[in-house]
């Protein structure tokens, strides 16, 4: 049988994936969506599914909740996940959009977390280089840091307190490395060769991996409707 496309748009959460060989034979790779993407999307193409990650909301307004819900009006299946799309599923599940992995789940959960936290500065074209670095991943490298013994848990606590009130720009693992230097020898180069493997704490990724590897959008589509969470 074959299977109906996937409308994949993907930006800076692919850095570091070989995406060829994550997703399906039949994935449409779409960059980051924003204003109108949708819209012109469904104009033109039959009901099939759209998967939103990444988008755009500064350089252009974001993708609306209007054109979204016109894809659902008219047989689209929507998923969201990892950075825009998990905010818009989260925004948006009431009304059929599924939204799927660990950070769609921390907006669900936390209605006080903020846009932010999944935002990082990146090149404007593949391979989408980022610059900064979302606080969803640096908040999950400092909570395995705590839970190795490596930081002290005064230090996740003030580090994050910082970031959180800092623009997004300037959440890096240069500035980690320098906050971080006062550590003792042995912890330090233990923290540094954490950061050196910054993808093992790259949420938004893994969600996009492990969506094409679980591959629910195969699933009966009157089962279950827009709240889905794996």
């Amino acid at each position: 049988m074959r299977l109906e496309n996937i409308f994949l748009f993907i930006g800076p959460t692919s850095y570091g994936i070989a995406l060829d060989e994550v997703i399906t034979p039949e994935t449409v790779i779409l960059p980051p969506v924003r204003r109108g993407d949708i819209q012109t999307l469904i104009e033109q193409e039959s009901p099939a599914t759209i998967v939103i990650v990444d988008g755009i909301y500064h350089a252009y307004p974001a993708v609306s909740h209007v054109e979204i819900k016109n894809a659902l009006k008219q047989g689209w299946d929507v998923w969201g996940m990892s950075s825009m799309g998990a905010l818009r599923a989260a925004e948006m599940h009431t009304l059929g959009m599924r939204g799927y992995g660990t950070v769609f789940q921390r907006f669900m959960q936390d209605n006080d977390l903020p846009d932010d936290y999944v935002a990082l500065v990146h090149g404007t074209e593949s391979p989408w280089f980022p610059v900064s670095e979302p606080l969803v991943h640096i908040e999950h490298l400092l909570q395995e840091a705590v839970r190795s013994s490596v930081i002290p848990s005064e230090m996740n606590y003030q580090l994050m307190h910082e970031m959180r009130n800092m623009w997004f720009g300037y959440r890096t693992l240069k500035y980690l490395r320098e906050k971080t230097c006062t550590l003792p020898a042995p912890q330090r180069a233990s923290f540094n060769a954490m950061l050196d493997r910054m993808n093992d704490y790259r949420l938004k990724s893994m969600d996009v991996i492990h969506f094409f590897q679980q591959k629910p959008f195969l699933y009966d589509k009157e089962v279950g409707h827009g709240n889905e969470v794996y």
